[in-house]
């Protein structure tokens, strides 16, 4: 953020012209600026036709708007913060959205953290050991592989382990599945 404006810059990169423009005149109604041509915005706002190639965001604070394919991308690109919505989200969910991510945080719907009803959660004890705890717990801080990896002193690959031993204990397919049946079973808190 520029230190003349409280409020980020905003970048609108939709494929949709019209959900283009409802996107800039909600975050306009709101007092966000638009980064000028040539400029560096605080936040790029994206929808699923960057999933083929997100790769032009790394490292850039992201608002996505679509499906949750993202809550899978975005942490091991955006270290400084993102935020995922579905595409019906309202003006309130997307402007704090904008808000969390130029802060550095995570932002994602609160059903998308809990797991399908459809999904029943593991019977009996679901053991951990304690790397795996701290693995989950920097899960739930949104930190990416790459990231986790260098707080534990450990490599990438070894954080990849753990994640994928992780899903299969907790009988999950996400970080976010991980980390809101982590919360189910009380192995971690946010």
């Amino acid at each position: 953020m520029t230190a003349a404006s409280a409020l980020p810059t905003v970048l609108v990169t939709l494929g949709s012209a019209v959900l283009a423009a409802g996107v800039t005149a909600i975050l306009g109604g709101a007092g966000f600026l638009t980064a000028q041509d040539g400029s560096e915005p605080d936040v790029l706002i994206v929808d699923d036709s960057w999933l083929d190639d997100p790769s032009p965001l790394d490292g850039a604070a992201v608002v996505s708007l679509g499906s949750r394919a993202w809550v899978e991308v975005l942490p091991d690109l955006c270290p400084h913060g993102w935020a995922s919505l579905p595409a019906d989200a309202t003006p309130a969910e997307l402007i704090a959205a904008v808000y969390g991510a130029a802060a550095g945080l995570v932002t994602l719907p609160p059903a998308w953290l809990a797991p399908p009803d459809d999904e029943p959660l593991p019977s009996g004890e679901v053991t951990l050991t304690p790397r795996e705890r701290d693995v989950l717990a920097l899960l739930a801080e949104g930190l990416s592989n790459k990231r986790a990896a260098r707080d534990l002193g450990v490599s990438e690959s070894t954080v990849k382990f753990h994640v994928q031993a992780l899903y299969s204990k907790l009988g999950v397919q996400s970080r976010a599945g991980a980390v809101a049946r982590g919360i189910a079973l009380g192995l971690v808190t946010v």
